[in-house]
């Protein structure tokens, strides 16, 4: 490289044009993520990829935005000030509890701050594990197309990406609006978002026909569902488990 390459002026011009080129993909990725459902996977299935984030940089950007603004109200996990209770799901929940106080000789707010803490990173640790399971619900509702896995996780990853930064989105606007909690408006508006998202999705991408669309949507949103209420009492029951550790390993 000559000294020219090394000017002020050179190395300003490529800093700006980087961040212009960073903020035109990034634009135009939530433009077609939001307004264009499986639109985002077909381009990439196409390869055309460069006017685009990659699937992952969505992703992890996605990610980052929910646990920001959603690390009290998580889908992904139970905070301590709803699950300690005395049976949560089926699960003796202050009885362990009461076993970590005896055994570490902390208050139970103490111990909720260690669960909160603990369970939060575990959420946001493992949530990629949600990626090829909601890559396996579509490849079984399309299993007759015969699609390479790959393509399943791609979509999957747009799909998800959507859903929590919906998710961050819905529930900001509803703060603003109401100014109070009430499930009736977050868990049925959301639900029908995502469920059109994916109705829509299903359609541009697996070229469904609309019949097939709405209901391999509408199952899929419910399987989905559980998929993610499995991984919720996963991490709630984990990080349980993982404090009452140390009193297992002194009692033996």
């Amino acid at each position: 490289m000559e000294d020219k390459d090394f000017r002020l002026s050179r190395i300003f011009e490529e800093a700006i044009g980087a961040i212009t080129n960073l903020d035109s993909k990034l634009f135009k990725t939530l433009r077609y993520l939001f307004f264009k459902p499986g639109a985002l996977t077909s381009e990439f299935e196409r390869g055309i990829r460069v006017p685009y984030m990659k699937p992952f940089q969505i992703f992890i950007l996605a990610n980052i935005f929910f646990f920001i603004f959603l690390s009290e109200i998580d889908i992904f996990r139970t905070p301590s000030k709803w699950f300690f209770v005395e049976h949560y799901d089926g699960v003796e929940v202050l009885k362990q509890v009461r076993e970590i106080v005896a055994a570490k000789g902390i208050s139970q707010e103490e111990v909720a701050v260690l669960y909160d803490a603990k369970s939060s990173n575990l959420a946001k640790g493992f949530i990629f594990l949600l990626l090829p399971i909601i890559a396996l619900i579509a490849a079984l509702l399309h299993w007759r197309q015969k699609i390479a896995f790959g393509k399943h996780i791609i979509f999957s990853i747009h799909y998800f990406s959507f859903v929590l930064v919906i998710a961050v989105l819905w529930t900001e606007l509803i703060d603003l609006i109401v100014r109070e909690f009430d499930n009736n408006y977050y868990v049925v508006p959301i639900q029908t978002i995502i469920s059109v998202y994916l109705i829509l999705a299903f359609r541009q991408f697996y070229k469904d026909n609309w019949a097939h669309a709405i209901w391999k949507g509408l199952l899929g949103t419910l399987l989905i569902g559980i998929a993610i209420q499995v991984y919720r009492m996963s991490i709630n029951i984990w990080t349980l488990n993982h404090l009452l550790e140390p009193l297992t390993i002194s009692s033996s």
